[in-house]
């Protein structure tokens, strides 16, 4: 009740500017008239004789005068009592301190040139008094405002528990802003440093604990979330800081502040501080690029995305729109695909020429309707693949459809058109395929290799899984983790590279801008991530215990798939080109061993669905001995 009362009093006041300012200067003058009889009473230890009664009475309203005119112009009376800091204090002081003085001045004329009469310990005592009289009006005034006054009023039971572990420099300002805006109780923060053992910030213990020993507070204080604040949220103390509590058997929820400019502005709020995000543990330097060349490459220029409205197409679209094309032609065979990221660039790029084209890459004359929409194109990015590993185990024709006759018939079209530049999005599953969608996508790269150019410049880039693609394991692990599980590994040394989206887009850009005719780009993918460590990493995010609140369980390696991946062959050599994280391949001999991709072959062995010799067919087309998909079995993947 009295927070509330508080709340509507300071939301009162603040209607009333007239009102607040009489509140503050008799707040003022009350405070001198109480301060300075307090003083003589100190003086006189509490009797203050009849004639020094006299002189309070008669020096009592010059004091109230000048300390008035000495606030008013030092603007003592404008200052916001609420957002009263060190500075306010300083400032006060001095106005406080001249008042005293002048004060002083005129007593000392007005007694002759002497303070006959006068105890001069009382100019000293009221300094004192009145300075606290002020400043705890103030104070108070910010208690009310930032600890009482605003946001929700959380019962103990009801507010989450936040263990902060990180620098008290970022505690201190989590503390103040929690309390101000009801974000949560704080029950305790984990310090970096020695000398704060066993200290106190803002009534709330501070621990000095190593992060191996995090666990065993987190069991004592059983948070319902840790906040990581720096230095421990960089990726290797993230996962520290999780493998400790996990271990100790701790159930509770990570977060971290994106930005803790925003925390030191005062804007920190409920929405600021977020979940730790599988990405915050990748370790995944961020990539550094210089995208003059690619902004020169595609402003002003007629670009076409194949496969616009998939994870990759959309962002490759989303990030080409900023580099100002000419014209910007969406290709995608999905409805509900194309018309959201239409959607979404005609937002953010109100006057941008969008060509919207729902097609197939498999059919060439809605390619070619899509270029003459577009009266020619410059640029293809030919994002549109199948990529489900199991799925493509069962629809063999399909996959060779897409993939491979898909990839040729737009390439053609390209040639036809004059297009300077076609960039393919590869895979690393191209690299040894043990699956038919790895072999489709090995067989394209060969498809541009192969083909009569003209004055098109093929280049394909090759990366590896990308985090939140359709078809990735994150979703999915996400969704069995919402359901309550279990969570289903294929298998316990399944090992994965994985690249956020937006980095692999612009490596893709950068990569097909330096590109040269036939290469094939390699990105850096960093190192293998343990599919099961990835597993119970999410897990623990969602606050819950790997093996205990959900169960992981391994199902075996599904069709096609194998353990590990990788970008290139032991034939295959890779050389560094001048932009970070992106390699170029230069290819041994693999034409030379390998015949050629037949497109009429395999044009007759999908129309006829010869499942068993389109398998025959992949094997002959790359070189690798790898294979254990070469007979005509039926079966159901599991997806």
């Amino acid at each position: 009740m009295i927070n509330t009362f508080g709340h509507k009093l300071g939301k009162t006041l603040n209607e009333f500017t007239l009102l607040r300012q009489f509140l503050k200067i008799s707040w003022h003058v009350i405070g001198v008239v109480i301060t300075y009889w307090c003083a003589f009473l100190l003086r006189f230890d509490g009797n203050v004789p009849p004639e020094y009664q006299m002189v309070f009475f008669q020096t009592l309203p010059i004091l109230v005068i000048i300390c008035v005119l000495v606030f008013f112009a030092s603007r003592s009376f404008s200052g916001l009592w609420s957002y009263f800091s060190i500075d306010d204090l300083v400032r006060l002081a001095v106005a406080l301190a001249g008042a005293i003085v002048l004060f002083s001045i005129v007593v000392y004329s007005w007694q002759g040139g002497a303070f006959a009469g006068f105890p001069r310990s009382v100019m000293v005592l009221e300094y004192i008094l009145l300075g606290v009289w002020l400043a705890g009006g103030r104070l108070a005034a910010r208690y009310m405002k930032r600890y009482r006054g605003t946001g929700p009023v959380l019962e103990e039971s009801e507010a989450d528990r936040m263990l902060l572990v990180g620098r008290l420099g970022e505690a201190d300002l989590v503390i103040r802003e929690a309390r101000q805006k009801g974000l949560g109780q704080i029950v305790g923060v984990v310090g970096d440093d020695e000398g704060n053992r066993n200290m106190y910030l803002h009534g709330i213990k501070v621990f000095h604990r190593e992060l191996g020993n995090v666990g065993e507070l987190a069991s004592k204080i059983n948070p319902d979330s840790v906040l990581i604040l720096p230095p421990y949220n960089r990726p290797a103390q993230i996962n520290e800081l999780m493998q400790h509590i996990s271990d100790a058997g701790v159930s509770c929820k990570f977060r971290t502040i994106p930005s803790l400019s925003d925390l030191a502005s005062g804007h920190l709020s409920a929405d600021s501080i977020r979940n730790v995000d599988i990405v915050d543990l990748l370790g995944r330097g961020k990539v550094t690029l210089d995208r003059t060349d690619v902004r020169t490459f595609l402003k002003g220029k007629r670009v076409m995305v194949t496969g616009a409205g998939g994870s990759i197409g959309s962002e490759l679209s989303r990030q080409i729109a900023g580099y100002e094309p000419e014209v910007l032609v969406l290709f995608e065979q999905s409805e509900f695909g194309l018309y959201s990221i239409v959607m979404e660039l005609q937002r953010k790029y109100p006057y941008m020429n969008i060509v919207a084209v729902a097609g197939d890459v498999r059919h060439p004359e809605c390619v070619q309707r899509a270029i003459d929409l577009a009266e020619g194109v410059d640029v293809i990015y030919h994002a549109a693949a199948y990529k489900h590993v199991p799925l493509m185990e069962k629809n063999v024709p399909a996959c060779f459809r897409t993939n491979v006759l898909g990839t040729a018939r737009l390439a053609k079209v390209a040639v036809e058109n004059g297009v300077d530049r076609f960039v393919m999005i590869s895979s690393d599953k191209a690299v040894r395929p043990s699956s038919i969608m790895g072999a489709t996508k090995r067989m394209a790269e060969r498809v541009l290799c192969e083909m009569t150019s003209g004055k098109t410049t093929f280049v394909a880039v090759r990366f590896g899984n990308v985090l939140g693609s359709s078809g990735s394991v994150i979703p999915l692990f996400k969704k069995q983790i919402e359901t309550g599980g279990p969570v289903t590994v294929t298998s316990a040394g399944m090992r994965r590279f994985f690249m956020m989206i937006p980095e692999a887009v612009d490596l893709v850009l950068q990569a097909g801008t330096v590109g040269r005719h036939r290469e094939i780009m390699v990105l850096e993918m960093g190192e293998e991530i343990k599919i099961v460590d990835l597993a119970k990493r999410l897990i623990e995010l969602s606050g819950l215990v790997p093996d205990q609140d959900i169960k992981i369980e391994m199902t075996g390696l599904r069709p096609g798939e194998k353990e590990y991946e990788e970008v290139i062959t032991e034939d295959e050599n890779v050389v560094k080109t001048a932009y970070e994280k992106i390699w170029v391949m230069t290819k041994s001999d693999e034409l030379a061993v390998s015949e050629p991709v037949s497109l009429e072959e395999i044009e007759d062995l999908v129309v006829a669905c010869d499942v068993k010799e389109l398998r025959k067919l992949a094997a002959r087309c790359v070189p690798e001995n790898c294979f254990s998909w070469l007979t005509d079995s039926v079966f159901t993947p599991s997806i």
